[in-house]
């Protein structure tokens, strides 16, 4: 039997601001469009303000062990989740909220050259009079810079799992992160067993 690592995506930042919920819904997205997808998270005992991340692992065959120790994609929306970039793959995709993050470590670019800024907050504010749709705004910035599932898949997902009274404002918010980066890194979710040579 060929055993592939599964696809790996963590979403990091405080508790409050999303992390948790955007993970649940790009994991029943990811179901709807056929995947497999173990999604697990963890976080302090303060119910906002302290360190939270959700983890996503999706393949297209079943997975086996449920936890993953590096990221293809990371999500960073906080500055104090900075740390998490130690976790990125060589070559992965990092997405930070540079509203208040102005730079990564500069040892982050000898891992990978795919960093991808948005001020996500700020654009939250401006659009919503409110930071809390950051988290949607990156989502959409996710999804259109990975092809990792479609757009419609992401908003039946919000249907259901988002407060009816909020539902508008996320929709919207998934659709704007969509159209801030015109940057594309299609991900490999099947990956492919390595062929050896004079064996075949």
């Amino acid at each position: 039997m060929n055993i592939s690592r599964p696809f790996s995506i963590r979403i990091a930042g405080l508790g409050g601001q999303g992390n948790i919920i955007t993970g649940l819904v790009l994991a029943k997205a990811l179901v709807d469009a056929g995947k497999y997808v173990i999604q697990t998270q963890n976080y302090t005992a303060q119910v906002r303000g302290g360190p939270s991340y959700c983890d996503l692992l999706v393949s297209d065959e079943p997975i086996y062990f449920p936890k993953a120790t590096i990221f293809d994609i990371l999500m960073i929306l906080h500055p104090s989740m900075l740390n998490q970039c130690k976790y990125v793959k060589n070559n992965g995709i990092i997405i930070i909220d540079d509203t208040y993050i102005k730079d990564l470590p500069h040892n982050v670019y000898r891992m990978t050259k795919r960093v991808i800024h948005i001020p996500a907050s700020k654009i939250s504010y401006e659009k919503f009079n409110s930071e809390i749709y950051a988290n949607m705004i990156m989502l959409g910035v996710m999804i259109k810079a990975t092809s990792l599932v479609k757009l419609e898949n992401v908003i039946k997902s919000l249907k259901e799992n988002i407060n009816p009274r909020h539902l508008e404002n996320n929709i919207e918010a998934v659709k704007y992160g969509t159209t801030l980066t015109e940057k594309v890194y299609k991900p490999r979710i099947e990956r492919k067993p390595k062929r050896t040579i004079g064996f075949e």
